[in-house]
């Protein structure tokens, strides 16, 4: 039985839209089982190059195709394309891409409901580590598809990342028998589940030989094929010699370029038919006589399982590979399913008999041997063995099942922590010091009340001014200083033009406590912004001599409106008395937002009118 109902993360070291690997065929076969797979693209084990501008191109198209990346694929299948910075080992770029990645999944997996998935990674890099803490999955498995050490000099960087991947993750599966050897220092929990052939594909083109691809049926002679990655593993110099040394037959390879391959395009009877969508390879490689595995003996291959020779055994060819660890021990028990070559010319002499020596019983021998290797059985012993992990993490559940909750926090990356000790200690600081009372405090100007030659009142812009108790009680404070003798003048002045004029509320106001309407004016035009409340007031106290008045404004609004008075109209004595809105003189503050946006307003506001000259 295959694992069902479950929701599943990948976070592969390929793009999904390259050539079919192991990586889609778990994702496709867990979605087939009944789960919901979030697959994520390669993510960058090395620093990127110019060779990687086509891929890098490839992931911002595909970035703004899907929605910020996500694309469906499937009812159950979503794969998302990052858009992070190349540079896996940069702190500045790792800083940047968590906050940027963490963020994307979090958003994507509240909307999914993907509360409690279950983690498959094929890179064990910082940011991946980063990102599955931040899950905190149900279970964690690495999958080390090859050794990514060795891949190339840039991607070494990655080994101390590993060694620590291996340790802390729940499972860990290899595709290769060394990396397997390897990681069993690090975990007991580690299982060897190299790529499967899809046996029915393979078996319905068996059953269609008239559908072999119209490329190869016009080729005459044999055909020598390889299915794969024209990539830097590739042997180019075994290619040569056979296209050199049999002229009468004709190399076909299929799979998209990543290497240089002038070489080989020199070659009249070396066909390049480039990438192929997966389901029609079966078709292609029944066209062969012989299939190949011409890859570079090195470290780094030691490690690789190249399932391309499952492929040719599933369709009964002959093969021909150089001497890899994982070709060896998978045919090991199986005599003349497939050569083993030591040396470029054993390889090309092998292919010329496999051309010629093939029988029936050879071919069903084949057959078997890949059936023997599908990716059914795979897929089957890997819902096992993450079956069996689940039932025994959730069985581990203990009373004390919170301490490792509490401990989770302090096991979160040291980012959010200080992210959250950062957010404490200013809400500390805003709402529980007098910070906010001091920096509004300087923004209110109070001076003793002199006889003067007029009260000038600055009211705000709002429509719904008689539903405001601070322009009452400025209308209050002008019938105080008006009954009391500092003036007999009360100028009034707007903010923007509305259906109700605050300023006309404010009239009727001091009308009907008294103020005779011959002392009101109020200015004809409608200024929007201190300083034309300013400039329009200045015109009429010049016109009539007045040279003093009682200032009346909100009270951290008058720190602003003296700095344009002293700039604009320095021939006139501003004096701005205490109201009845003035807060309180000592430190007992109410932090309210209304307040704190009320004086950060200003602060800008005040730095507003400096650039443009005004104070």
């Amino acid at each position: 039985m295959a694992i069902t109902k479950q929701d599943f993360i990948i976070f592969s070291s390929i793009d999904w839209t390259i050539h079919w690997q192991l990586h889609h065929q778990l994702a496709t076969s867990l979605v087939s089982a009944g789960n919901r797979v979030l697959f994520v693209d390669n993510t960058g084990i090395r620093s990127a190059n110019i060779s990687d501008t086509k891929r890098l191109k490839e992931r911002v198209v595909n970035w703004y195709k899907g929605a910020h990346g996500f694309s469906p694929i499937d009812k159950n299948l979503t794969v998302y394309s990052p858009l992070l910075l190349p540079f896996p080992y940069s702190k500045l770029s790792l800083f940047i891409n968590k906050i940027i990645f963490n963020k994307a999944i979090s958003r994507w997996r509240r909307a999914a409901k993907f509360n409690n998935p279950i983690v498959i990674s094929f890179l064990p890099t910082p940011l991946i580590q980063n990102t599955i803490k931040h899950i905190m999955p149900k279970l964690t498995v690495y999958y080390c598809a090859n050794n990514m050490a060795d891949s190339s000099i840039s991607a070494s960087q990655v080994s101390p990342y590993e060694n620590k991947f291996f340790k802390n993750v729940d499972i860990v599966f290899t595709a290769a028998y060394v990396i397997q050897e390897y990681a069993s220092k690090f975990s007991e929990k580690v299982f060897y589940f190299p790529p499967g052939i899809d046996f029915d594909k393979f078996d319905i083109a068996i059953k269609s030989p008239e559908n072999i691809p119209d490329e190869l049926n016009d080729i005459s002679g044999p055909i020598v094929g390889y299915v794969g990655t024209l990539g830097k593993v590739l042997d180019q110099n075994i290619i040569c010699a056979i296209a050199d040394q049999c002229t009468n037959f004709t190399i076909v390879l299929i799979g998209p370029k990543y290497a240089n391959i002038d070489e080989l395009e020199k070659r009249k009877n070396i066909l390049l038919l480039g990438a192929k969508p997966h389901d029609q390879l079966p078709y292609y490689i029944q066209g062969f006589d012989v299939g190949i595995v011409p890859y570079i003996c090195n470290e780094f291959t030691e490690g690789v399982y190249p399932s391309k020779l499952n492929e040719y055994l599933a369709m009964g060819i002959p093969s021909v590979s150089t001497n890899l660890r994982e070709v060896r021990e998978s045919i090991e028990s199986f005599a003349k399913v497939a050569i083993i070559t030591d040396s470029v010319q054993e390889f090309v002499d092998a292919v010329k008999v496999s051309v010629v020596e093939n029988s029936i019983s050879l071919k069903e021998l084949r057959i078997k041997v890949a059936e023997v290797n599908s990716w059914e059985s795979r897929f089957k012993g890997i819902s096992k063995i993450l079956e069996e992990n689940i039932r025994f993490k959730e069985n581990s559940i203990s009373k004390f099942d919170w301490q490792d909750r509490f401990n989770g926090y302090f096991r979160m990356n040291r980012f959010y922590k200080k992210m959250l000790s950062s957010i404490l200690l200013s809400y500390l600081i805003i709402f529980h010091t007098p910070l906010f009372w001091f920096m509004g405090n300087q923004l209110i100007v109070k001076s003793t009340p002199k006889k003067s030659d007029a009260i000038v009142v600055f009211s705000g812009d709002g429509e719904v001014s008689y539903q405001n108790l601070s322009y009452q009680n400025r209308a209050l404070d002008a019938v105080k200083f008006y009954d009391n003798g500092y003036t007999d003048k009360i100028i009034l002045s707007s903010g923007r033009e509305q259906s109700i004029a605050d300023v006309e509320m404010i009239k009727l106001y001091l009308t009907d406590k008294g103020v005779p309407k011959s002392s009101i004016y109020i200015l004809d035009k409608y200024p929007n912004s201190t300083y034309q409340n300013v400039t329009m007031v200045k015109q009429i106290l010049d016109k009539n001599d007045m040279d003093s008045i009682l200032f009346l404004t909100a009270p951290y609004h008058s720190l602003r409106s003296v700095l344009i008075w002293k700039n604009y109209a320095p021939n006139i004595h501003v004096i701005v008395p205490k109201t009845i809105d003035s807060p309180p003189e000592d430190v007992q503050w109410s932090a309210e937002l209304d307040k704190i946006r009320v004086i950060l307003y200003e602060y800008a506001a005040i730095t507003y009118n400096w650039l443009k000259g005004r104070i």
